[in-house]
Protein backbone atom coordinates (compact mmCIF):
# COMPACT_ATOMS: atom_id res chain seq x y z
CA UNK A 1 0.00 0.00 0.00
CA UNK A 2 0.94 3.81 -0.72
CA UNK A 3 1.68 6.46 1.59
CA UNK A 4 -1.20 8.83 2.63
CA UNK A 5 1.00 11.26 0.95
CA UNK A 6 1.44 9.55 -1.95
CA UNK A 7 -2.11 8.80 -2.31
CA UNK A 8 -2.82 12.21 -1.93
CA UNK A 9 -1.06 13.21 -4.68
CA UNK A 10 -2.36 11.18 -7.09
CA UNK A 11 -5.46 11.98 -6.52
CA UNK A 12 -4.75 15.53 -6.77
CA UNK A 13 -3.43 14.51 -9.91
CA UNK A 14 -6.31 13.11 -11.11
CA UNK A 15 -8.93 15.53 -10.10
CA UNK A 16 -6.41 18.24 -12.01
CA UNK A 17 -6.63 16.08 -15.20
CA UNK A 18 -10.47 15.37 -15.50
CA UNK A 19 -10.76 18.83 -14.69
CA UNK A 20 -8.75 20.09 -17.57
CA UNK A 21 -10.11 17.18 -19.66
CA UNK A 22 -13.91 18.55 -19.19
CA UNK A 23 -12.43 22.07 -19.91
CA UNK A 24 -11.00 20.70 -23.09
CA UNK A 25 -14.49 18.54 -24.09
CA UNK A 26 -16.62 22.13 -23.41
CA UNK A 27 -14.12 24.16 -25.53
CA UNK A 28 -14.40 21.54 -27.98
CA UNK A 29 -18.45 21.82 -27.69
CA UNK A 30 -18.48 25.54 -27.98
CA UNK A 31 -16.61 25.22 -31.15
CA UNK A 32 -19.35 23.73 -33.01
CA UNK A 33 -21.91 26.33 -32.49
CA UNK A 34 -23.12 27.75 -35.64
CA UNK A 35 -22.13 31.24 -34.59
CA UNK A 36 -18.52 30.21 -34.91
CA UNK A 37 -18.91 30.24 -38.68
CA UNK A 38 -18.47 33.88 -38.77
CA UNK A 39 -15.75 36.19 -38.03
CA UNK A 40 -16.90 37.55 -34.35
CA UNK A 41 -15.15 37.48 -31.17
CA UNK A 42 -15.94 39.19 -27.50
CA UNK A 43 -12.44 40.73 -27.58
CA UNK A 44 -11.52 41.49 -30.51
CA UNK A 45 -8.27 43.13 -28.39
CA UNK A 46 -6.24 39.56 -28.67
CA UNK A 47 -5.99 40.08 -32.05
CA UNK A 48 -3.26 43.18 -31.10
CA UNK A 49 -1.51 41.40 -28.42
CA UNK A 50 0.58 38.19 -27.61
CA UNK A 51 -0.47 35.40 -25.52
CA UNK A 52 2.34 35.61 -23.76
CA UNK A 53 2.30 39.52 -22.54
CA UNK A 54 1.56 38.92 -18.84
CA UNK A 55 -0.65 38.65 -16.00
CA UNK A 56 -2.68 41.58 -15.59
CA UNK A 57 -1.12 43.47 -18.68
CA UNK A 58 -3.66 45.08 -21.60
CA UNK A 59 -3.09 47.25 -24.03
CA UNK A 60 -0.55 47.45 -27.33
CA UNK A 61 2.82 47.10 -26.81
CA UNK A 62 6.34 47.86 -28.73
CA UNK A 63 8.19 45.12 -28.69
CA UNK A 64 5.06 42.59 -29.94
CA UNK A 65 4.92 45.60 -32.69
CA UNK A 66 8.80 44.78 -34.01
CA UNK A 67 7.52 40.97 -33.76
CA UNK A 68 5.45 41.70 -36.22
CA UNK A 69 7.74 43.95 -38.12
CA UNK A 70 10.16 41.34 -38.04
CA UNK A 71 8.32 38.20 -39.76
CA UNK A 72 7.04 40.79 -42.14
CA UNK A 73 10.29 42.12 -43.52
CA UNK A 74 12.05 38.46 -43.27
CA UNK A 75 9.42 36.98 -45.15
CA UNK A 76 9.46 39.41 -47.63
CA UNK A 77 13.14 39.09 -48.26
CA UNK A 78 12.75 35.21 -48.67
CA UNK A 79 9.86 36.24 -51.18
CA UNK A 80 12.11 38.21 -53.28
CA UNK A 81 15.15 36.01 -53.12
CA UNK A 82 12.44 33.38 -54.34
CA UNK A 83 11.35 35.44 -57.61
CA UNK A 84 14.75 36.26 -58.26
CA UNK A 85 16.20 32.94 -58.44
CA UNK A 86 13.14 31.43 -60.17
CA UNK A 87 14.64 30.45 -63.82
CA UNK A 88 18.06 32.17 -62.62
CA UNK A 89 19.02 35.44 -61.73
CA UNK A 90 19.33 36.88 -65.25
CA UNK A 91 15.86 35.06 -66.19
CA UNK A 92 13.64 37.71 -68.12
CA UNK A 93 10.12 38.66 -66.77
CA UNK A 94 8.39 35.79 -69.24
CA UNK A 95 10.30 33.01 -67.35
CA UNK A 96 9.82 34.76 -63.55
CA UNK A 97 5.77 35.06 -64.25
CA UNK A 98 5.64 30.64 -63.60
CA UNK A 99 7.07 31.16 -59.91
CA UNK A 100 3.09 32.34 -59.95
CA UNK A 101 1.39 29.18 -60.74
CA UNK A 102 2.79 26.98 -57.79
CA UNK A 103 0.74 26.61 -54.70
CA UNK A 104 3.59 26.72 -52.49
CA UNK A 105 4.22 30.51 -53.99
CA UNK A 106 0.82 31.36 -53.17
CA UNK A 107 0.85 29.91 -49.88
CA UNK A 108 3.73 31.79 -49.41
CA UNK A 109 2.96 35.14 -50.66
CA UNK A 110 0.06 34.92 -48.46
CA UNK A 111 2.05 34.70 -45.75
CA UNK A 112 3.88 37.82 -46.73
CA UNK A 113 0.41 39.72 -47.26
CA UNK A 114 -0.55 38.58 -43.56
CA UNK A 115 2.58 39.60 -41.88
CA UNK A 116 2.86 43.13 -43.78
CA UNK A 117 -1.25 43.76 -42.78
CA UNK A 118 -0.10 42.16 -38.95
CA UNK A 119 2.71 44.83 -38.98
CA UNK A 120 0.29 48.08 -40.21
CA UNK A 121 -2.30 47.09 -38.32
CA UNK A 122 -0.45 46.88 -35.06
CA UNK A 123 1.61 49.99 -36.23
CA UNK A 124 -1.58 51.79 -36.43
CA UNK A 125 -2.94 50.43 -33.58
CA UNK A 126 -0.25 50.89 -31.20
CA UNK A 127 -0.27 54.89 -32.20
CA UNK A 128 -4.19 54.79 -31.32
CA UNK A 129 -3.49 53.64 -28.37
CA UNK A 130 -0.51 55.58 -26.96
CA UNK A 131 -2.90 58.26 -28.17
CA UNK A 132 -6.18 57.27 -26.73
CA UNK A 133 -5.69 54.24 -24.42
CA UNK A 134 -8.24 52.76 -25.87
CA UNK A 135 -8.57 49.43 -27.56
CA UNK A 136 -11.80 47.74 -30.09
CA UNK A 137 -14.67 46.82 -28.43
CA UNK A 138 -15.79 45.53 -31.81
CA UNK A 139 -14.63 43.58 -34.47
CA UNK A 140 -13.92 45.95 -36.91
CA UNK A 141 -13.17 45.66 -40.38
CA UNK A 142 -9.29 45.78 -40.56
CA UNK A 143 -9.02 42.71 -37.06
CA UNK A 144 -11.66 40.71 -39.54
CA UNK A 145 -9.11 40.60 -42.34
CA UNK A 146 -6.64 39.77 -40.13
CA UNK A 147 -8.40 36.70 -38.93
CA UNK A 148 -9.22 35.82 -42.51
CA UNK A 149 -5.62 35.90 -43.83
CA UNK A 150 -4.43 34.50 -40.61
CA UNK A 151 -6.70 31.54 -41.80
CA UNK A 152 -5.63 31.44 -45.24
CA UNK A 153 -1.82 30.85 -43.90
CA UNK A 154 -1.82 28.61 -40.95
CA UNK A 155 -3.60 25.23 -42.75
CA UNK A 156 -2.15 25.81 -46.03
CA UNK A 157 1.17 25.77 -44.98
CA UNK A 158 1.22 22.58 -42.56
CA UNK A 159 -0.55 21.20 -45.55
CA UNK A 160 1.75 21.81 -48.44
CA UNK A 161 4.50 20.91 -45.94
CA UNK A 162 3.17 17.60 -45.73
CA UNK A 163 1.89 16.90 -49.49
CA UNK A 164 5.27 18.35 -50.86
CA UNK A 165 7.80 16.27 -48.49
CA UNK A 166 5.40 12.61 -49.06
CA UNK A 167 4.29 13.16 -52.60
CA UNK A 168 5.82 15.51 -54.78
CA UNK A 169 9.35 15.81 -53.47
CA UNK A 170 12.68 13.86 -55.95
CA UNK A 171 15.43 12.54 -53.43
CA UNK A 172 17.58 12.98 -56.27
CA UNK A 173 17.17 16.71 -56.29
CA UNK A 174 19.39 18.62 -53.54
CA UNK A 175 17.50 20.20 -50.36
CA UNK A 176 18.50 24.29 -51.25
CA UNK A 177 17.78 27.19 -48.36
CA UNK A 178 14.84 28.72 -51.12
CA UNK A 179 13.52 25.14 -50.85
CA UNK A 180 13.77 24.66 -47.47
CA UNK A 181 12.26 27.98 -46.51
CA UNK A 182 9.03 27.44 -48.67
CA UNK A 183 8.27 23.85 -47.27
CA UNK A 184 9.92 23.35 -44.09
CA UNK A 185 10.51 26.71 -42.30
CA UNK A 186 6.98 27.80 -43.10
CA UNK A 187 5.41 25.62 -41.32
CA UNK A 188 7.98 26.03 -38.74
CA UNK A 189 7.10 29.72 -38.36
CA UNK A 190 3.38 28.84 -38.67
CA UNK A 191 3.83 26.60 -35.26
CA UNK A 192 5.76 29.34 -33.66
CA UNK A 193 3.25 32.49 -34.82
CA UNK A 194 0.40 30.11 -33.35
CA UNK A 195 2.01 29.66 -30.31
CA UNK A 196 2.74 33.34 -30.25
CA UNK A 197 0.23 35.25 -30.61
CA UNK A 198 -2.97 35.90 -29.14
CA UNK A 199 -6.01 35.23 -31.86
CA UNK A 200 -8.00 33.23 -31.50
CA UNK A 201 -9.03 30.02 -34.00
CA UNK A 202 -11.89 28.27 -34.99
CA UNK A 203 -12.43 24.88 -36.01
CA UNK A 204 -15.59 25.60 -38.48
CA UNK A 205 -13.34 28.52 -40.03
CA UNK A 206 -11.80 25.08 -41.91
CA UNK A 207 -13.84 26.77 -45.14
CA UNK A 208 -11.58 29.92 -45.41
CA UNK A 209 -8.30 27.87 -46.27
CA UNK A 210 -10.65 25.55 -48.66
CA UNK A 211 -11.75 28.11 -50.36
CA UNK A 212 -8.29 29.92 -50.89
CA UNK A 213 -7.25 26.10 -51.94
CA UNK A 214 -10.16 26.20 -54.11
CA UNK A 215 -9.62 29.12 -56.24
CA UNK A 216 -6.12 27.36 -56.62
CA UNK A 217 -7.39 24.50 -57.84
CA UNK A 218 -9.83 26.36 -60.58
CA UNK A 219 -7.10 28.44 -61.68
CA UNK A 220 -4.85 25.33 -62.55
CA UNK A 221 -7.89 23.59 -64.10
CA UNK A 222 -8.42 27.09 -66.35
CA UNK A 223 -4.47 27.14 -66.45
CA UNK A 224 -4.42 23.75 -68.43
CA UNK A 225 -7.61 24.36 -70.19
CA UNK A 226 -6.02 27.14 -71.65
CA UNK A 227 -3.12 25.25 -73.16
CA UNK A 228 -0.73 26.84 -70.48
CA UNK A 229 2.57 24.60 -69.50
CA UNK A 230 5.35 24.14 -66.53
CA UNK A 231 8.74 25.98 -67.53
CA UNK A 232 9.86 22.28 -68.44
CA UNK A 233 6.74 22.20 -71.18
CA UNK A 234 4.54 20.03 -69.36
CA UNK A 235 0.60 20.25 -69.11
CA UNK A 236 0.85 19.22 -65.03
CA UNK A 237 2.07 21.88 -62.67
CA UNK A 238 2.23 19.19 -60.33
CA UNK A 239 2.23 14.97 -60.62
CA UNK A 240 -0.61 15.29 -58.06
CA UNK A 241 -2.93 17.84 -59.99
CA UNK A 242 -2.35 16.55 -63.64
CA UNK A 243 -6.00 16.95 -65.53
CA UNK A 244 -4.84 14.90 -68.08
CA UNK A 245 -5.12 12.31 -65.74
CA UNK A 246 -7.89 12.31 -63.60
CA UNK A 247 -7.41 8.85 -61.75
CA UNK A 248 -4.71 11.03 -59.46
CA UNK A 249 -5.90 14.38 -59.43
CA UNK A 250 -10.06 14.23 -58.49
CA UNK A 251 -8.54 11.39 -55.30
CA UNK A 252 -5.94 13.93 -54.25
CA UNK A 253 -8.92 17.31 -54.70
CA UNK A 254 -11.00 14.87 -52.50
CA UNK A 255 -8.47 13.87 -49.85
CA UNK A 256 -7.78 17.54 -49.75
CA UNK A 257 -11.39 18.58 -49.32
CA UNK A 258 -12.01 15.98 -46.83
CA UNK A 259 -8.93 16.77 -44.60
CA UNK A 260 -9.01 20.34 -44.23
CA UNK A 261 -11.33 20.21 -41.30
CA UNK A 262 -8.78 17.89 -39.85
CA UNK A 263 -6.01 20.15 -40.44
CA UNK A 264 -8.05 23.24 -39.25
CA UNK A 265 -8.47 20.95 -35.71
CA UNK A 266 -4.64 20.46 -35.29
CA UNK A 267 -4.32 23.86 -35.78
CA UNK A 268 -7.00 24.78 -33.01
CA UNK A 269 -5.23 21.67 -31.09
CA UNK A 270 -2.48 24.00 -31.00
CA UNK A 271 -4.06 26.49 -29.85
CA UNK A 272 -5.67 25.35 -27.58
CA UNK A 273 -2.04 23.82 -26.21
CA UNK A 274 -1.23 27.36 -25.82
CA UNK A 275 -4.33 28.13 -23.99
CA UNK A 276 -3.47 25.04 -21.58
CA UNK A 277 0.32 26.57 -21.23
CA UNK A 278 -0.75 30.19 -20.72
CA UNK A 279 -2.94 29.17 -17.66
CA UNK A 280 -0.92 26.59 -16.66
CA UNK A 281 2.02 29.45 -16.39
CA UNK A 282 0.21 31.87 -14.85
CA UNK A 283 -0.81 29.64 -12.64
CA UNK A 284 -4.13 28.54 -13.63
CA UNK A 285 -5.62 31.83 -13.86
CA UNK A 286 -7.50 32.29 -17.32
CA UNK A 287 -7.71 35.74 -19.17
CA UNK A 288 -4.48 36.73 -18.75
CA UNK A 289 -4.65 40.91 -18.66
CA UNK A 290 -8.34 40.49 -20.40
CA UNK A 291 -10.89 43.08 -19.87
CA UNK A 292 -14.07 42.53 -19.29
CA UNK A 293 -16.87 41.30 -22.04
CA UNK A 294 -17.78 44.13 -23.68
CA UNK A 295 -21.88 44.02 -22.19
CA UNK A 296 -20.20 44.21 -18.79
CA UNK A 297 -18.11 47.08 -19.11
CA UNK A 298 -21.19 48.92 -20.77
CA UNK A 299 -22.92 48.40 -17.87
CA UNK A 300 -19.98 48.81 -15.73
CA UNK A 301 -18.95 52.37 -17.25
CA UNK A 302 -23.09 53.49 -17.64
CA UNK A 303 -21.77 53.86 -21.52
CA UNK A 304 -23.48 53.79 -24.90
CA UNK A 305 -22.68 50.20 -26.67
CA UNK A 306 -23.00 51.88 -29.87
CA UNK A 307 -19.19 52.99 -28.81
CA UNK A 308 -16.47 51.59 -30.98
CA UNK A 309 -13.65 50.81 -28.70
CA UNK A 310 -12.77 50.54 -25.39
CA UNK A 311 -10.44 52.14 -22.61
CA UNK A 312 -8.37 49.48 -20.23
CA UNK A 313 -7.11 52.27 -18.33
CA UNK A 314 -10.34 53.30 -16.72
CA UNK A 315 -11.75 50.02 -16.24
CA UNK A 316 -9.43 48.54 -13.67
CA UNK A 317 -11.81 45.59 -12.45
CA UNK A 318 -11.22 42.29 -12.25
CA UNK A 319 -11.73 40.08 -15.56
CA UNK A 320 -15.32 38.98 -15.10
CA UNK A 321 -15.45 36.69 -18.66
CA UNK A 322 -12.62 34.16 -17.61
CA UNK A 323 -13.50 31.48 -20.35
CA UNK A 324 -11.82 32.39 -23.72
CA UNK A 325 -14.55 31.58 -26.29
Amino acid sequence: MGSPVYCKSVLVYLLVAMSCCGRFCSDLRREFKTRNFKLDHQEPHLFLRSEWLGEGKVGVHVWYVAYRWFWALYHLGWWIANLVEEGGVGAPAKRKAYHFIYLTNWAYLSIVIMNGVHAIIMTVSWLEYRRTAHLPKTMVTHLKVLWVLQSIVYLPAMLITAAYWSAIYDPANPITALNAEVHIINSIYVIIDLWVVGSPVRILHFYIPFSFMFIYLIFTLIYWAAGGKTPEGGTAIYPIMDWDNLKVTIPFVVCCAVFSPVMQGIVWLIYQARIGARRYWYGGKAGVGSIPHESTMDGILGRDPSMESVSPASSQQPPVNTQRV
